[in-house]
């Protein structure tokens, strides 16, 4: 018997892509015309066979037939964007007993399941032939046992995408209490989960969520708690688009193992009790039982069905197979709950949790991270981390979310005065509600307010802040051995973004590297054309009763959003092992060039700076980049007894007491050396400072003098102190501090006076 048998041939008429179709459908089968019958008012359906090729023995269990003919589905008005769908024309066709097919009832063709993706997105890559020779594919693994490619995993029954509504909940979960048995009473099999409703607008498509088992002794405390949110919810004030549910679990008690495909689904009540009984399940009792302990169930009742099958569930961890079926509740309630009620299926989908997160971005984040900021450039950060499964975040901030931050800011509208770093944090707890959240937490303080003991707690410190008052804190302040520290910072109207990556035991340090990008200046253009431009730029203000704002402040979102991507990869592939413990200057460029972004990048890897401290206790001390120690030792040998010298290029930081020296230049022409004495010169020395502090936008520049002491004289002579209290008096007009080196045949001796 055949399911075309009952149809009545289509006498309309086709729109071009459907009649293209069937003609592309018959030359494929090459039988001439093929019959067109009505489906429904939506579809139409072609009868045609198919020629399988079976083993000499015949198809494995005598499933499939030499000859098996089909029915293929066609929408009228939405072909080609609905791809076809291909039905078994027979009316015995074995559904109950074969995988990779979508579930339909009793009376109801089978319809072949052909890909694992979405077949709509598929179809519209291949041609009405490719489409055919993947169902002939279908029934010839179907005869030969190799539907399967792994026959220790059994196929689920398959729901397609538009039925029913969805059911979200943990596998996991599900199967934990089933296979340990944690019943919610002692006689019945079966569990009580607390759950939740998203209210939807259509009609059939409830989503809701299962969140955790009740235990039989935590019932009357989840009740009032159940009874206090739905106060709030339905007073004058309330206002939530999701309610408080409770869902049935339930199994055999018998573990029996079940092999085949139920086609014969419950569409009522009756039949769901009916389906039920034949596993020794009385689920009537069970809600019965329930609701005499005053149970609000609300307007539905999901029961989801445990089945023991007789292998591992492919893509899931065990053995069991769930099926949620929705009972609608009459509007009198559960007293009035009767045969005819309506009960449908609906589908399963994992909830969105940190372990699902890392598998969809094929990444694994783990590091104890907090981040100072949690505004447009520390949010999107924060998200990313948070959307890629990183459970354990810290974010600092004592800022509120205000109207001007919906420009850039990875929070929306209904977070306007909330912290930042607290809205921000429950966004992410909201999305993972079904893991574990300690570890996701809201500081709102500023970084000086945290104590060490929390500053600790975290392996990995981002600031993502421009605040000169975070970073000189974070510099004095004593990290735990191996904290990773990063600082990123948008700079050129967010043309450029830097992310600077501290070494091994904080050397180079984050001050090393700020001042050290902006001596690079001198050789980079990118870093150049910034500080130059920063030198003469006036600070944006924002409207009256927005506040003001760094000269960072003007710049689209999606400029923000690519460095905060970029500098979320780096920060995720321990950047510090991949660069012999050394510090990191990364520059990440989009510039627009002919209206289109012209993208680039850069890193430098920067060796440990030399640290010397002063020989005069003047409390202040030398930072010097890497390999100048060498170059100053290797001129004092070069000029033999000859006293040499020149001028030391960089920058001082008052506050931290640190003078930080990128370069030195040499002794200029017009100078003179004796084995006793030094006096430098000044012949081009002027225009070589001025071009320095030119590039670098007025940061970098003289910072103190140099000459060497060849017979070893570890200090500084009578004629160089004279020399210091000279330029003690000129040094103040700018301010800095007055720094000469000696450098003796071995040593390198700073003295720095206020």
């Amino acid at each position: 018997m055949l399911y075309s048998d009952s149809l009545k041939k289509y006498e309309g008429k086709f729109k071009p892509q459907v009649a293209k179709a069937i003609q592309e459908i018959e030359s494929y089968f090459k039988k001439g015309s093929l019959n067109v019958f009505e489906w429904d008012k939506f579809n139409i359906v072609i009868s045609a066979k198919y020629e399988v090729s079976l083993p000499s023995r015949g198809s494995v269990d005598n499933f499939i037939l030499s000859e098996e003919p089909i029915l293929i589905k066609i929408s009228l008005a939405k072909y080609p964007d609905v791809a076809p769908r291909i039905m078994s024309d027979r009316k015995d066709f074995p559904k109950n007993k074969l995988p990779h097919l979508y579930f339909s009832p009793e009376d109801k063709p089978a319809i072949l399941c052909l890909v694992r993706d979405n077949l709509n997105q598929w179809f519209a890559t291949v041609t009405i032939s490719d489409f055919l020779f993947i169902g002939s594919q279908w029934f010839y693994k179907a005869a030969t046992g190799t539907l399967l490619k792994d026959n220790n995993e059994f196929d689920p029954i398959r729901l397609e995408k538009n039925y029913g509504g969805k059911h979200i909940y943990k596998y996991d979960s599900f199967h934990e209490v089933v296979i340990n048995n944690q019943r919610f009473i002692p006689d019945t099999s079966m569990a009580l989960f607390l759950s939740c409703l998203y209210k939807s607008e259509v009609s059939k498509k409830y989503t809701f969520k299962s969140i955790t088992a009740i235990p039989y002794l935590a019932l009357e405390k989840i009740k009032e708690l159940v009874k206090e949110t739905m106060q709030k919810l339905f007073s004058l004030e309330g206002n939530s688009d999701v309610l408080p549910l409770y869902s049935i679990l339930v199994w055999d008690s018998e573990m029996t193992i079940e092999s085949n495909y139920t086609t014969n689904l419950p569409s009522n009540y009756f039949e769901l009790k009916s389906y039920l009984s034949l596993k020794g399940i009385d689920i009537n009792k069970i809600i019965l039982g329930l609701e005499s302990t005053n149970l609000d169930f609300g307007g539905i009742i999901p029961v989801i069905h445990a089945v023991k099958r007789p292998k591992k569930i492919i893509g899931y961890n065990g053995d069991f197979e769930f099926f949620t079926f929705v009972i609608i509740i009459p509007e009198k309630g559960i007293k009035n709950l009767n045969d005819d009620c309506e009960v449908y299926m609906t589908s399963h989908s994992e909830p969105f949790s940190s372990e699902l997160a890392s598998i969809l971005s094929n990444e694994k984040r783990e590091i104890n991270t907090l981040y100072i900021g949690a505004g447009s450039l520390g949010s999107k950060m924060i998200m990313h981390d948070a959307r890629i499964g990183k459970s354990s975040i810290g974010a600092v901030d004592n800022d509120n979310l205000e109207q001007h931050n919906l420009g850039r800011h990875n929070l929306f509208s209904n977070s306007i005065g909330k912290n930042k770093a607290e809205a921000i944090i429950d966004e992410i707890k909201s999305f993972y509600e079904l893991d574990t959240t300690e570890k996701l937490i809201a500081y709102n303080n500023l970084i000086s307010e945290l104590n060490d003991v929390i500053i600790n707690k975290y392996d990995l410190l981002v600031d993502t802040t421009a605040s000169q008052l975070v970073l000189q804190n974070l510099i004095q302040k004593e990290l735990k051995s191996n904290t990773l520290y990063a600082k990123c910072e948008l700079v050129d109207n967010g043309q450029v973004g830097l992310l600077y990556i501290e070494g091994n035991e904080r050397n180079p340090r984050m001050d090393d590297l700020v001042n050290y990008a902006c001596y690079l200046a001198t050789t980079n253009s990118e870093l150049e054309n910034w500080r130059r431009a920063d030198a003469l730029r006036e600070p944006d203000t924002l409207n009256i009763g927005l506040g003001c704002n760094s000269i960072t402040t003007v710049m689209p979102d999606d400029l923000i959003s690519f460095h905060a991507s970029t500098f979320s990869q780096i920060l995720a592939s321990n950047p510090r092992e991949k660069f012999d413990e050394n510090g990191l200057l990364y520059l990440s460029v989009s510039r627009k060039k002919n209206h289109l972004p012209k993208i680039s990048n850069e890193y430098f890897e920067v060796n440990p700076f030399e640290i010397y401290e002063c020989g005069n206790n003047s409390g202040w001390t030398v930072r010097m980049f890497s390999g100048l120690s060498n170059r100053l030792l290797n001129l004092c040998s070069q000029y033999g007894r000859k006293e040499t010298g020149g001028v030391l290029v960089g920058v001082a930081n008052y506050k931290t007491k640190v003078v930080h020296v990128f370069d030195i230049i040499e002794q200029p022409i017009d100078s003179n050396g004796s084995p006793v004495a030094f006096t430098r010169g000044i012949v081009g020395l002027p225009k070589q400072i001025d071009e320095i502090k030119l590039k670098t936008g007025e940061v970098i520049g003289y910072i103190g003098e140099w000459h060497t002491h060849p017979m070893n004289l570890e200090t500084l002579s009578g004629t160089d102190l004279n020399t210091i209290e000279l330029l003690k008096e000129i040094n103040k007009k700018t301010p800095i501090p007055t720094c000469a080196i000696i450098i003796t045949q071995t040593k390198i001796l700073p003295f720095i006076y206020e």
